[in-house]
């Protein structure tokens, strides 16, 4: 299973929930599968339904009445499942554990400093 991108229709879609939070603000969307299939369709895909979920915030950049600016902010609108190969309600035990790069062998010994001394020069 290739993750979801933004070319992605509720047909393909891996999961149940498609969610979509803000960067700036604290706007946030919850919206079940089937919901979304019925009033946009089954073949709409995640950009469009983010263009909708876009669409009333002040800092759209599609928004006619917002004069255009070379550096203003725009809306940090996005859909959170893009790129995810994981479902996003599997409990963390479920998940198995996860393999962290390094481990005992990098760790530094309790008395020894990282790197060679060095010597204050000059001063007092």
């Amino acid at each position: 299973m290739e993750p979801p991108n933004e070319d992605t229709s509720l047909l393909d879609f891996p999961w149940v929930v498609v969610r979509f939070r803000c960067h700036f603000c604290t706007r946030s969307k919850d919206a079940r599968l089937a919901g979304l299939a019925w009033l946009y369709g089954e073949n709409a895909t995640l950009k469009l339904l983010l263009s909708v979920f876009r669409a009333p915030c002040a800092w759209n950049p599609a928004n006619l009445d917002r004069k255009p600016q070379k550096y203003g902010r725009k809306c940090g609108a996005y859909c959170m499942d893009i790129g995810r190969t994981s479902p996003p309600d599997l409990p963390p035990s479920m998940s198995g554990l996860t393999l962290i790069e390094g481990g005992k062998d990098d760790q530094l010994a309790a008395g020894s400093p990282p790197g060679p001394k060095r010597r204050r020069v000059g001063g007092s």
